[in-house]
This record gives C-alpha cells, sequence and structure tokens, in this order.
C-alpha cells in the first residue's frame, strides 16, 4: 500500500513531462521566421507596428512589433507553419493582409506593409436645382485645414478624400453662380464618409439683337446658341429681333441660319448680369440657291418664258390680223385711202 503513492507520483511526473505546449514547443527552429518592413504611405519608416501571425492549424499567435526603421521580426520561439499574418496601428489600416502564408523549417518569409491613417471623406453633388452644374468648386475649410474639389461628370457629383476629422465649414461656388447658401457645420468622424449636396442659382445673362438682310429684318431666322453646358434656340419676329434671357454666363457659339442663307456662326462671351445686344447681316447664298422670279423659275429662265410668250402672242396677232384682211381686203384699202 505504501507503495501505490510513489507509483501515482511518478506516473503523473511522467505524464507531465511528456506534455510541452505547442506555443511553447522548445525554443522554436532557428532560422524560421517572418520577417518584413512597415512604411507610411511617403515611404518612410513606421515604427511601433503591431505584426500578428496566427498558425491556421493551432490558433496560436505571434507577435511582434516595428522597431524605428520599421522592420520587424518574429519571437525567438516562432515555429514552422501555415500563417494568416496581419498589421495593425491605431487610426490606420494596412494596405494588405496575408493568408496562409507557408513558413517551412529554417526558412523565412518577408511580408511588407504600407500603413494609411484612416480619414474621411466628404462627397455629393451640385446641381441648380434641375440640371447638374459642372466645374463647381466645393471647399472645406477650417482653422487649421483646407480641403477642396471641382465637380465632374456625371451628375456634377464632387469628392473630396483623405480628410482630417474634424468640424468644417463647407461652401460651392462657380463663376456665374451665386455661392452656396449658409449651412450648419459639417463633423466629420474618422473612417466617415458624408454626403452633402448643394444647389447654385445662376447669375443670368441676356443676349439679343437683331438680323438683316438687305437693308430689313429678316423673319424666320433661326438662332441657336449652345456650350457644353448649356442650350437655347429661338426664331427671328416679323421684324428680325431675337432674344435670349436667363442665360448662364460663360463662352457660347451662337449660329444663324435660314434656308437660302449662309449659315453664320460665331463665338461669343458673356459675363453675370450682362446684356448683349448683337446684330447680324446674313448673306444669301447665291452657290446653292438660284431667286426666283417667275413660276418658280430664276432671272434667266423667268425672261425666256416671258420672251416666248410675248413671240407667241405676236404670232397669233399676226395670224389674227393677216385672216382678217384675207377675209376683208377693203380694210387694207381703206389705210391706204386715208395714207393718201
Amino acid at each position: 500500500m505504501r507503495k501505490l503513492p510513489v507509483l501515482l507520483l511518478a506516473l503523473a511526473l511522467i505524464l507531465c513531462s511528456a506534455y510541452v505546449p505547442e506555443q511553447a514547443s522548445s525554443a522554436g527552429v532557428v532560422g524560421t521566421d517572418i520577417v518584413g518592413r512597415a512604411i507610411n504611405e511617403t515611404g518612410a519608416a513606421f515604427p511601433g507596428v503591431e505584426i500578428r501571425a496566427t498558425n491556421v492549424t493551432t490558433l496560436v499567435t505571434y507577435k511582434a512589433t516595428t522597431g524605428a526603421d520599421g522592420n520587424y521580426t518574429m519571437p525567438s520561439n516562432f515555429v514552422p507553419g501555415l500563417y494568416n499574418v496581419t498589421a495593425s496601428f491605431l487610426n490606420h489600416s494596412a494596405n494588405v493582409s496575408y493568408s496562409n502564408v507557408l513558413v517551412k523549417s529554417g526558412q523565412s518569409a518577408r511580408l511588407n506593409f504600407t500603413m494609411l491613417e484612416v480619414l474621411c471623406k466628404l462627397t455629393g453633388f451640385v446641381t441648380n436645382g434641375t440640371t447638374p452644374v459642372y466645374g463647381a468648386t466645393v471647399t472645406l475649410i477650417n482653422e487649421q485645414r483646407s480641403y477642396s474639389n471641382v465637380s465632374v461628370n456625371p451628375l456634377g457629383k464632387y469628392e473630396i478624400p483623405k480628410v482630417q476629422p474634424g468640424t468644417y465649414t463647407v461652401v460651392a461656388s462657380k463663376v456665374g453662380y451665386y455661392s452656396s447658401d449658409p449651412m450648419p457645420p459639417v463633423v466629420l468622424i474618422r473612417g466617415e464618409t458624408k454626403s452633402v449636396d448643394f444647389v447654385l442659382q445662376e447669375q443670368p445673362a441676356e443676349l439679343g439683337g437683331k438680323v438683316e438682310y438687305d437693308g430689313s429684318g429678316l423673319k424666320g431666322v433661326t438662332v441657336k446658341l449652345s456650350s457644353s453646358l448649356f442650350t437655347a434656340e429661338t426664331v427671328t419676329d416679323e421684324d428680325g429681333n431675337y432674344t435670349f434671357s436667363q442665360v448662364p454666363s460663360g463662352s457660347y457659339t451662337i449660329t444663324f441660319s435660314k434656308e437660302s442663307f449662309l449659315t453664320n456662326s460665331m463665338s461669343v462671351g458673356l459675363t453675370p448680369f450682362e446684356v448683349r445686344e448683337l446684330d447680324v447681316e446674313m448673306e444669301y447664298d447665291n452657290a446653292n440657291n438660284t431667286q426666283t422670279f417667275l413660276l418658280g423659275l430664276d432671272l434667266a429662265h423667268s425672261l425666256m418664258v416671258i420672251g416666248l410668250t410675248v413671240s407667241i402672242m405676236v404670232l397669233v396677232v399676226g395670224i389674227y390680223v393677216n385672216y382678217k384682211i384675207r377675209r376683208k381686203p377693203e380694210l387694207l384699202d381703206r389705210d391706204d385711202s386715208e395714207k393718201d
């Protein structure tokens, strides 16, 4: 009976010596490692980044921290295996994470990271209430920082990325438009994307004038005013007058066209609130059109028709007179006696 406790104690010692946790299995394998470097967006060394390598099979995690030069290496008890490797730092995210990295005995794997600061983004649309406004500048500003970007296609969308967290004043502006109405300060939280839309009102211009031909107003001329952002069209009235109102300021092409006349195009620039008068003299298109005089014919053919008509009339009158004389010869004798 006295030997039984001794046997049990010996057996317990044998079992304890046989069990060694895998995480602490020996001192690791010499030459087996995961190494690498962490940098920031400019390429400079990024110290203090925590690197975690988790064994896919045992779920044991080994940790390392980048030094002043941005380099790291796993602890000495690191063992071969299949690992998932990540990097982390306060308010930053790594550009990559590695999965199922096989590290064989006596070998090392080099895994590098670029650490990106987690910032904010402001986005939205700029319109005039109905249509997009392209080229508007959206500005985000506070006492320490200022950011801006320009609205683009499609739909007048803008984006201002990589904004530091904070409280900002936001305004949209464009030449030819009133600046956006004041709004409450915008609070941006780290990692957040916030949407703010703007409606800009035009500072309109006005363009009008008279279209003439040969010194007189020309009716029915189609006048088209166009740019990449705005298009309008009208027709001259009885006196050749035309008008465009509520036109956004900017650079335009204005075109005057009418059947049988040469098309006339020119550039015109309008500033906010400008009232511009532009008169135009149209030219007849002699090369492709011939003016009509008689029965839709040109002058030459009209004269030919007139000449032919007169000739026929003279011939008919001559035939008629000849016929009358043949029927009554005394008419001719009467004329001769009257002359005597």
